[in-house]
């Protein structure tokens, strides 16, 4: 009973890695370009108009879902290959770095990210006008924003190598593609009547950015309290 309410608490962890990682710095500021990218492209009065956006705004979803998950699979599984050193210490390294990177994510600590390779930002300039062109999109922004998405990131692979199966990790990282995706989408679609919510959201992203990375911190504490008691 307590592994399971530990784990439902991790997807839940999930999902909160990905909010804040929605209103990082590499996201958040440019939903008015996605949105002129998925909904302004779409908007040449057909009548099937919406339909074309909803389409594109899916496949986006499916690529960031397919990139995470894809990535929780790889977590999943060298969690798998480390499982023989205890769930108790794994549970104490998982907490220690998960706090770090917490504190990286707060801006308590400083750190520089992973860079995205130069490549990357000629695919991200491409309009998709379909499903699969905007699935492309999606795996290709997702991976351009690694460089303010490093602490985020990496604590959700903690998270999915702690699992210690693929399955699991695959689980865990589609859970965070979702905290991700899904305000996204909602504000893409629906931008015209939300201005407000993202001028203020904006305005406390780092007050936002740095409540998820002390919540960060919290289940850290958390998780080292497990593999102690």
């Amino acid at each position: 009973m307590f592994t399971e309410s530990v784990e439902q608490l991790s997807l839940w962890a999930m999902f909160l890695g990905g909010l804040v990682a929605f209103v990082s710095p590499c996201v958040l500021p440019m939903l008015p370009v996605y949105t002129l990218y998925l909904v302004g492209s779409g908007a040449d009065g057909k009548k099937n108009a919406w339909l074309s956006v909803l389409l594109r705004c899916l496949g986006l979803a499916t690529g960031f879902i397919l990139l995470f998950t894809l990535i929780g699979a790889g977590a999943g599984l060298i969690g798998g290959v480390i499982q023989n050193a205890g769930r108790g210490t794994l549970n104490i390294v998982t907490g220690v770095l998960m706090i770090l990177f917490g504190l990286w994510t707060a801006d308590f600590l400083h750190w520089g990210g992973v860079k995205a390779p130069k490549w990357m930002d000629r695919f991200a300039s491409l309009r998709p006008n379909g499903f699969f062109s905007a699935l492309l999109f999606g795996i290709v922004i997702a991976l351009s924003w690694t460089p303010c998405l490093t602490p985020i990131l990496a604590n959700a692979l903690l998270l999915a190598a702690s699992s210690a199966t693929v399955g699991a990790g695959m689980l865990s990282l589609a859970v965070f593609a979702l905290g991700l995706s899904v305000p996204m989408l909602l504000f893409i679609v629906l931008y015209q009547w939300l201005k407000q919510a993202f001028a203020w959201l904006r305005n406390h992203q780092p007050l936002l950015r740095r409540i998820g990375g002390i919540l960060m911190v919290v289940y850290g504490i958390y998780l080292i309290l497990t593999g102690v008691l």
